[in-house]
């Protein structure tokens, strides 16, 4: 049997070291993790991509009446019906609190697994803590889109102004700028949940928070970092779209091919279905790779900026030894 050794977060580390430990402490901790997150948030993900999938098969079925012109007015009741926005809030509401629920699950997982040094943690414990979370991230999650909103709003105005100036302006500087203020605020305060769950601070002080450790020389690390564990969940979750796009494209080719609408059999309805449930709950569960290695970039630029970690060890320097110290992975 394997012996546990504990993975400490307050230290520095360079950027492959961020990516080599939030992958050392996602094969340590997975069986544990992995089943916080599937019986915590995996109910409220599972019925909102359910629904996704739903949605995606009625959309593709109204593309077929559309396209035989039997009911020209079948897509107007449609969109108007009371089942379709039911259906549609349903949707965004179960996969935004399901957003909520994983964020909160994982960095709940992350600090008790630093409070309590083990990785045997109760899906009780976690779930005690993830309530815990659950308001203020809601809150946050909305400020956030409030926050952004604005500031997309604020952003466009040049955008705007350059549009009226020249087509050209728009096209290279106009939309360029607006995407890059985008991607720098989103990076800036990419720390937010964690710092509001770990220091128990307010979203405006979190936020600023965040800004302040990111932009202290560390942005493009910050972003290096979530760009690759972004592109390794993306890779992976996609897989199970895979089926899904020879489906529609099998079937778009035959259509072109015969010359007769589009169709869309009830098995592979139920092929999309199946794929989209997969794909949300793949993603769910890999969402821990880029908060994960939030959290070791929190600490990371603590530790650097406070040295926290550094001022516990001087303190203990002549106390007697409490017991075994974990070893630490350099």
């Amino acid at each position: 049997m394997e012996e546990f050794k504990l993975i400490e977060f307050q230290q520095t580390r360079d950027f492959s070291r961020k990516i080599n430990t939030t992958f050392e402490f996602l094969r340590q901790n997975f069986k544990a993790l992995m089943k916080s997150i599937l019986y915590i948030a995996g109910p409220p993900v599972l019925v909102g991509s359910l629904l996704l999938g739903s949605f995606i098969g009625d959309f593709f079925s109204l593309l077929q009446g559309a396209q035989t012109g039997s009911n020209p007015e079948l897509a107007a009741d449609y969109f108007l019906s009371v089942s379709f926005w039911l259906q549609l809030s349903l949707m965004i509401l179960l996969l935004f609190i399901s957003y909520i629920i994983t964020i909160a699950t994982i960095n709940s997982y992350i600090i008790l697994y630093q409070e309590k040094q083990t990785n045997k943690l109760e899906v009780s414990e976690v779930w005690n803590k993830t309530r815990q979370l659950f308001w203020p991230y809601l809150g946050t999650t909305v400020l956030f889109f409030l926050v952004f909103l604005v500031v997309y709003i604020v952003l466009l105005i040049p955008v705007f102004i350059l549009g009226d100036m020249s087509s050209l302006l728009l096209l290279f500087i106009g939309f360029p700028v607006l995407i890059c203020g985008v991607i720098y605020l989103m990076i800036s305060a990419s720390l937010t949940y964690f710092v509001q769950a770990y220091e128990k601070k307010n979203f405006f002080d979190s936020i600023a928070r965040s800004f302040r450790l990111v932009n202290n020389g560390k942005w493009w690390s910050t972003f290096g970092l979530l760009f690759i564990l972004q592109m390794i969940v993306g890779t992976i979750s996609y897989i199970f779209l895979i089926p899904y796009y020879i489906i529609v494209f099998t079937a778009s080719l035959h259509s072109a091919q015969s010359g007769a609408p589009f169709e869309l059999s009830e098995t592979m309805g139920l092929i999309i279905l199946v794929c989209f449930t997969l794909y949300y709950m793949a993603q769910m569960l890999l969402y821990s790779l880029p908060h994960l290695g939030v959290a070791f970039q929190y600490f990371n630029l603590v530790e650097l900026k406070e040295a926290r970690g550094l001022m516990s060890q001087i303190e203990t320097l002549g106390k007697p030894d409490a017991g075994p110290r974990p070893e630490e992975n350099f």
